[in-house]
């Protein structure tokens, strides 16, 4: 038995100033459309960020380096100031980059906080991460040279031997290796315009009941999981992005030790969302609910939902591609628990890493044990799927300790909420 006693819950699918989780290609897009997004627009715009990646969407080195690319654009241009929109990674990437080449900065963060998509939470002293987690291509990314150039503590996570809970207090077979190869090749063969389930359901209909079962838990783990997005809507040939499981390592006291480091010293204004951008053949004019300000050039870096739900009114409206990119990408959703215990109640595991597969078809959800970094019994859980229409309601003490009740039964425990 185990007594929760402490937590923090995500809410990215309700946050104003994300909209989602992170960026996807639908089923009409494609890589094409995120360098599109990308694309500078005239001399003083460029929209810079996760989405804008071509290979390296979804993840926080990829903001960054995009950022950093948006950067060195806009110093070309010689400018006086550049405003930076949004501080999470692209933006402290392209802030940092530009202030190093001698350009005066100016950052707005409609948040009260720096960091953006990493979002910092903290639990008995103890720092975690609700929204990006890992240093993900561990080999070439960029941040995870900075993370050993300030001497951080990172700890591998094994994606590809997760210890499946079905309810009996043991690992079941992991099938989701055994097909995942079949499941690529079928994808990457897919048409243009197909969706996932356009590929997939076809597919799992003529399969046996055992096969069948397995594919679907296959799909779970290796598309739900990782996308947080109806496979109805999702490209079969794009949707499925490389990203996870290249030496992956998670940041023992959160992204907040990196995002700390990167803003020492930039003129960050927090809570200063940007309404309006108006770019005239003079400069651009930002307004917002803090005022505005007028710059030479403007880098925005806030989430692809944000834009494509109007969060800012471009004058003039951005270009007929930036526009049609935004249509055929789109944001997934996936949400995170940080649950801490009294006592440890769940099978080890060399990789630290668990999976549990819901009732329903594409539930899943799978859990990172934080315990000996932490020093305490602590679970970091990651849902997608229907399973958070049920879960993710009321407050967070009552989502808490749901997410706690879906572990514990699979591992075949029980665990008691502290108050």
């Amino acid at each position: 038995m185990g007594r929760l006693v402490g937590s923090a819950v995500s809410h990215w699918g309700e946050d104003p100033w994300a909209r989602g989780s992170w960026s996807l290609i639908g089923r009409d897009g494609s890589p094409e459309d995120r360098v599109a997004l990308g694309a500078p627009i005239g001399g003083r715009l460029r929209i810079a960020g996760e989405a804008t990646h071509p290979t390296r969407a979804g993840m926080t080195h990829g903001a960054y380096e995009q950022g950093v690319l948006a950067a060195a654009w806009a110093a070309d241009r010689k400018p006086d100031r550049v405003a930076v929109v949004g501080a999470g990674m692209a933006g402290l990437g392209a802030a940092r980059s530009l202030t190093e080449l001698g350009v005066d900065v100016v950052v707005w963060e409609a948040r009260d906080r720096i960091g953006g998509r990493t979002a910092p939470a903290e639990i008995g002293g103890s720092g975690f991460d609700l929204g990006a987690n890992w240093l993900q291509q561990y080999d070439d990314n960029v941040l995870a040279r900075l993370a050993e150039r300030l001497s951080l503590r990172t700890v591998p996570t094994d994606f590809h031997d997760p210890l499946i809970l079905d309810g009996s207090g043991a690992g079941a077979a992991d099938d989701a290796e055994l097909i995942g190869a079949g499941l690529r090749d079928r994808l990457e063969a897919a048409p243009d315009g197909a969706s996932m389930a356009d590929v997939l359901e076809p597919w799992i209909e003529g399969l046996e009941e055992g096969a069948a079962r397995a594919v679907r838990r296959s799909v779970d783990a290796e598309i739900v999981m990782d996308s947080g997005a109806p496979l109805s809507w999702l490209s079969a040939r794009h949707g499925f992005e490389p990203g996870v499981g290249a030496g992956d390592r998670w940041i023992v006291g959160g992204y907040r030790l990196l995002t700390d480091h990167l803003a020492a010293g930039l003129d960050v204004r927090l809570g200063h969302p940007v309404r309006r951008i108006v770019v005239d053949a003079d400069g651009v004019r930002l307004s917002g609910d803090a005022g505005s300000v007028r710059v030479d050039a403007v880098i925005v870096t806030v989430p692809l939902g944000v834009l494509a739900e109007d969060g800012i009114t471009f004058e003039p409206p951005l270009p007929a591609p930036h526009r049609a990119a935004l249509g055929r990408l789109g944001m997934g959703r996936v949400e995170k628990v940080v649950l801490r215990f009294g006592e440890r109640f769940w099978p080890a595991h060399p990789a630290g890493y668990y999976r549990v597969h819901g009732p329903a078809v594409t539930c899943v959800s799978e859990w990172l044990d934080a315990t000996e970094a932490d020093g305490v019994p602590t679970l970091v859980g990651l849902f997608a799927g229907p399973w958070l229409d049920d879960l993710w309601t009321g407050d967070d003490e009552e989502i808490a300790a749901r997410a706690a009740a879906v572990f514990t039964q699979a591992a075949g425990g029980s665990s008691d909420h502290d108050g």
